[in-house]
Formats: C-alpha cells, structure tokens, sequence
C-alpha cells in the first residue's frame, strides 16, 4: 500500500475515534491524487535530466515570476506575512497546488486568478525555477517551543514530510518554512475554513493544541 492511501486510511482511523463527522471529499480522493502525483514526476524528472532543457525552462520558469515575486521575493523567500517561501519546494507539490488554486480546492484571491492563467507547462516550468533556488532558513520563534515542536514533528509529521522536513515525493517540504505561515495552515486545516481541504492534514491538525501548533511551526521554521 503507498504511503499516500496508508495516509488516508489513517486519516479516516483519526476521524473515527474522534467522533468527528467528517467523510472526505471526492475531489481530495487519494487514489487520484496518487495518480496525479505519478503523471507528474516523470514529466518532471525527465526535463531535470537534460543540464539543457533544465536550464532553458528555469530560464522560462523565471520569467512567469514576475507577479510571484510581490509576495514571495525575488529569491524565493517570501516578503509578505502568511505567504510560504518557495525557494527549494518540492516541484511535485507547488504544481499540484497550482492545480488545486485553479480547480477550486484551495483558494486565495490572487492565486487562484494567478493559477488559471497558467497552462501546465508554464505551472512546471515556475515549479522548476522554484525548486531549483537554494532555501533560506526563516528562523525565529520562541527557541524554547524547539523540544517540544521537534518531538511532534517527528511522532506525526516526518512520515510524509521526511525527518529532514524536506518532503517526500509530492509532499512539500516544510524545513525552513515562515512560522506564521505554517501556524496559518494548521489553524485552516483544523477549522476546515474551506480556503483549503486535506482530510489527512485535518486528522493532524485537530490533535493539536493552539500552543502544540506553534511549537511544531517554530521547529520547521528552524530546520535547514
């Protein structure tokens, strides 16, 4: 069984012994998003093999930059409160995500309008860009949470995103990612505003308490 359909099971195991009435959504549905998944790596490894055309869609990727570039910096680091650095994303993840802003499962005002003037090369090719420039650590927290963040992060975080908080295959990569950033996302998936839906990442997120939140936030804002 993949990692991703273990994920949901335990997601639903979760649900369940939290009395929560919470069925998945059919859009979020894990076997499609295995699939999904699966379609894009080789697409995207096979112009990674080529020093050439890597270079060459960088080069494009950088280019459709120039909006992006408002909230989340030149370099990759965001410039804004509650935007996510993107220098050093898992590629995999930041066009799986351009999909969700387009298809309607996450939303945000500008992104959602940004992702659907994007074709899917041009999603690629800014992924590519992204991925591709060296992470920053965002740092900052209060460094006593650090114990106790990094104690959660590794009981139920490192199973997807790694030990290293770097992600595996489609997930993102969360080491050195803007605290108020990840506090904003944990606080969505819990409250299941409807800006953004992950059954799995809910699951998480209820068994975390206001204080547990910031604590695992300041630890991945503090991995390198």
């Amino acid at each position: 069984m993949s990692m991703l359909a273990l994920g949901g099971a335990f997601a639903i195991l979760l649900i369940g012994t939290f009395g929560l009435a919470y069925a998945q959504p059919a859009e979020l549905d894990i076997a499609t998003q295995e699939k999904i998944i699966q379609e894009l790596e080789p697409r995207i490894e096979a112009l990674k093999s080529d020093p050439k055309q890597l270079a060459r869609v960088i080069e494009e990727g950088r280019n459709r930059t120039v909006l992006c570039r408002t909230c989340h910096g030149k370099d990759g680091a965001a410039v804004k409160e509650l935007v996510p650095n993107l220098a050093g994303q898992n590629p995999v993840y930041i066009v799986d995500q351009f999909q969700r802003f387009g298809d309607g499962r996450r939303y945000d005002y500008l992104m959602s309008g940004l992702a659907k003037s994007f074709s899917d090369e041009d999603k690629i090719k800014v992924a590519l860009y992204y991925s591709n420039l060296e992470p920053k650590v965002s740092g900052g927290g209060d460094p006593a949470l650090l114990p106790e963040g990094e104690r959660l992060f590794n009981s139920i975080c490192s199973e997807c995103h790694g030990t290293d908080g770097h992600g595996e295959k489609g997930y993102a990569r969360l080491a050195g990612q803007r605290t108020d950033y990840v506090l904003k996302m944990l606080q969505e998936f819990r409250d299941r505003t409807g800006r953004r839906s992950n059954p799995w990442m809910t699951a998480v997120a209820i068994r975390l308490s206001e204080p547990q939140m910031k604590a695992v936030a300041t630890y991945v804002a503090n991995l390198k």
